[in-house]
Parts: structure tokens; C-alpha cells; sequence
């Protein structure tokens, strides 16, 4: 099983002290988080980029992910205004330029959210158009776009496996795959089974617990997920891709080494055991 970390959670520490841990963990995959202070395309020039790019290639890290801050800052694919829809779309353009400077093929996009003065339908056309123009750029450059179900408290539009999927057979693009966030799935009431009966290919998995209540990104083994079922799911479908490690909260962000190590160490040993397990049959 491929764990990647991710930077979100060291939002409070310098890029480099983040590497050092990955380095230290053993870990060399990693999915970059755009956002303050450490890459934000509209403060980050080209040649930023490139030293940040070169700083992780030194240390045989690879960016299996490149995932453009898109929660909390003032950008919206699906915003009825159209200056800001538009405004939203060109950023995450900026964005995909910048993970194709970051010798990544894979970023992650979400659906936004409607306003809620407007029928959900109207939202979805808006998410629906903008998705659809950033696929037609990405087929064109290379680049693989995973969406990711956002969780009932972030979004109204794709929540969901049903969501995703709607989403997907609508724009029909070949750069345009579905992904799995632990969170959003337990949310949902689902499991990795559901999105597996129409993903020909699950392009990426967001691995973490929950308290089964709210939006919370916990280290493993901190709240209610069955998230060891979730990748005994993964290694049943022969899901090849990376699990990123999406640790986030106050409680984590003072010490998010060990948050990471913690978690890290949960998944090993998972990994050890069912290694046991098949070589007693």
C-alpha cells in the first residue's frame, strides 16, 4: 500500500521541516497542498515553482497529487455570479499549469458549492461547465483531474457516490476520473463497493478517520471509521494508486509529525498482519 503525506497538515511549519519528516517516516510520495504559506500560485512565480520542484526531486520524492487550496479560499466553480465563476475557473487554471511545472500528472478539483438563493440544478450546470472547461485543458496537456466528493457540510452538489457519478457520465472526458475521501464517504453511508460498481478506475483515495459526525480529518484510530475494511476494499479491487494521509485540525497542526507517524504505523501494521494472515493459508 503506497501512503503519501501531505503538507496540509504542516501548515504552520516551513516546507522544508515538513520534507525532513517525510524523509525521517520513510515516506518519498507525497500530495502537494497549494496553499499559504507554502505554494500559492498567485504569490508563487515561475521560478519558485521550479526551486520547490527541485527541492522535492532531491529528496526522490515524487508529487503524486497536486491539490489547489479550494475550501477556504474565495474561489467557487459554482457561484451564480459570473465575474466570480469566471475568476474561480482561471485560478484553477493557473493551477493546472503550475502541477504540469511540478512534473505531476494528477490534480484534484471539487465541485464547489450552489448558492443557495438558486435551485440546485442552476448550481450544478455552473460546476457542470466549469469542470467541463478544465477538462478540455487537461486532455490537451496530459494532466488526470480527480474529483473528489466534498462531505454534506461543505457542499450541495457532489457529496456523494451518486453525485460522482452523475458528474462524470455528464462531462464525459477522459482526463476526468472519481476518487474516495474517507470522511465523505462514511458521511454518505457508503463504502469503497459503491463507487467501485461504476469507477472503471479509481484515480486517487484520501485516507484518514472521522467522528462519524462531522467533517473532521482525524489520524487513524482517533474516531469511528472502519477505514481498515476500507483498504481491504482497495487491496480487493487491486486499486493501484496512493492513499494520502489528509490529517487536518487545531489538535494536529502543533505537532503534525506525529500525528503522521502515528498513522503511518497503523497502516504497517495492518499490512504486517495480512501478510501473517495469507502466509498461514
Amino acid at each position: 500500500m503506497n501512503i503519501a503525506g501531505m503538507n496540509i497538515t504542516f501548515r504552520h511549519f516551513p516546507f522544508h521541516y515538513f520534507l525532513d519528516c517525510m524523509d525521517n517516516l520513510g515516506i518519498n510520495s507525497i500530495e502537494l497542498w497549494g496553499g499559504e504559506p507554502h505554494l500559492y500560485v498567485y504569490r508563487n512565480i515561475l521560478g519558485n515553482i521550479r526551486s520547490l520542484r527541485r527541492e522535492i526531486k532531491s529528496r526522490n520524492m515524487k508529487i503524486i497529487c497536486y491539490t489547489p487550496e479550494q475550501c477556504i479560499y474565495p474561489y467557487n466553480i459554482a457561484s451564480s455570479d459570473a465575474h466570480w465563476r469566471k475568476k474561480s475557473v482561471e485560478y484553477f487554471m493557473e493551477n493546472l499549469y503550475a502541477a504540469l511545472e511540478l512534473d505531476t500528472n494528477m490534480m484534484l478539483i471539487t465541485s464547489g458549492i450552489g448558492d443557495f438563493s438558486v435551485s440546485q440544478e442552476e448550481s450544478w450546470k455552473y460546476a457542470s461547465d466549469s469542470i467541463f472547461q478544465l477538462t478540455k485543458v487537461a486532455e490537451m496537456e496530459g494532466l488526470i483531474l480527480v474529483l473528489e466528493p466534498l462531505t454534506k457540510y461543505e457542499s450541495n452538489l457532489v457529496i456523494d457516490s451518486k453525485g460522482l457519478k452523475k458528474m462524470l457520465e455528464e462531462i464525459q472526458s477522459t482526463s476526468l476520473k472519481g476518487m474516495i475521501d474517507t470522511v465523505s464517504m462514511h458521511l454518505a453511508g457508503e463504502t469503497p463497493d459503491e463507487y467501485y460498481s461504476f469507477l472503471p478506475e479509481l484515480g486517487h483515495f484520501h485516507l484518514m478517520d472521522g467522528d462519524g459526525q462531522s467533517d473532521a480529518h482525524l489520524a487513524l484510530d482517533d474516531g469511528v471509521l472502519n477505514w481498515r475494511e476500507y483498504l481491504t476494499s482497495l487491496q480487493s479491487h487491486r486499486y493501484k494508486g496512493s492513499c494520502t494521509l489528509e490529517i487536518m485540525g487545531s489538535n494536529y497542526y502543533q505537532n503534525p509529525r506525529d500525528a503522521i507517524k502515528k498513522s503511518i504505523e497503523k497502516v504497517r501494521e495492518l499490512e504486517f498482519n495480512h501478510l501473517i494472515w495469507r502466509n498461514s493459508l
